[in-house]
């Protein structure tokens, strides 16, 4: 009986005895709804949908900084190739007589201010992807953390200056104080176009972040070896002044880059 019930109902939801449906025709009883169940047809209702991750690369306030920073090179770039061969020179020259083309020009003192722009930015860029790894930084803040890393790495460089100063005066004399800065601005300045590739594949292909963290990590320990062999050179006398440099090689060399990072680090993860 229930087999026919179900038979007599089936042919007449599938051939209606009129054209057009109506009212009467939907199923009404728990018979009909079982054979007539609607369910949403998956097709119908599309793909979930997932937000497209916005590379810091794309960010307009980062590409301004470092359009800024091509801009400030290309304006003083025809007194770059000068300032390069003194750079070479002040890396490992501890000469006590003083050269007749030592003085810079206000043009090569702009162009050394560009080249330390430049160095700050990218080791900032650097630093962004290296605390990137262990705290996602959204899109709408990469320029504020950007921001954050740029000044403490822009802080870190004028630091260090003001204790080369003061370490040179108490330790050596006006020449020796002056080639240790030339020497620190030299390896700083060639550093800066060493960082170029690195900071830019970060930005741009982040799949090659630890890559290129790795890279950037031994030219920076690279350069700072250059100059610190340059400071031992004009400082060592004997063996006290050695345990001298010890506490200068951990005072000013390490203890400030850590405090830089842990300080850029707790700052970048209060923002986000």
């Amino acid at each position: 009986m229930a087999e026919n019930i179900l038979d007599d109902t089936t042919q007449q939801l599938i051939f209606p005895s009129h054209d057009h449906c109506c009212e009467a025709d939907a199923p009404s009883s728990i018979i009909e709804k079982t054979i007539c169940s609607t369910t949403v047809v998956p097709y119908t209702q599309g793909i979930t949908t997932t937000p497209r991750s916005i590379l810091p690369g794309k960010n307009s306030g980062i590409l301004s900084l470092i359009i800024i920073s091509f801009f400030m090179i290309a304006i003083g770039f025809k007194h770059c190739s000068r300032l390069f061969r003194t750079f070479t020179q002040d890396l490992w020259t501890v000469r006590r007589r003083a050269n007749a083309f030592d003085d810079h020009t206000a043009n090569e003192t702009y162009v050394l201010i560009a080249l330390i722009f430049q160095t700050c930015l990218y080791e900032s860029i650097l630093m962004m992807s290296l605390i990137g790894t262990t705290i996602p930084i959204s899109s709408n803040n990469a320029l504020a953390t950007l921001s954050i890393s740029f000044g403490l790495t822009s802080a870190l460089y004028l630091f260090q200056i003001a204790v080369y100063k003061i370490v040179g005066y108490v330790f050596s004399d006006k020449t020796g104080t002056s080639q240790w800065i030339k020497g620190f601005n030299a390896s700083q300045s060639l550093l800066g176009f060493a960082l170029i590739v690195p900071a830019l594949l970060t930005l741009f292909y982040p799949t090659t972040t630890n890559w290129m963290l790795i890279i950037a990590a031994i030219l920076y320990i690279s350069a700072r070896i250059i100059f610190i062999c340059k400071g031992f050179r004009i400082f060592y006398h004997n063996f006290l002044s050695l345990l001298y440099f010890i506490l200068y090689l951990c005072s000013v060399e390490i203890i400030p880059v850590i405090l830089t990072f842990s300080g850029a680090f707790s700052l970048i993860e209060i923002i986000q």
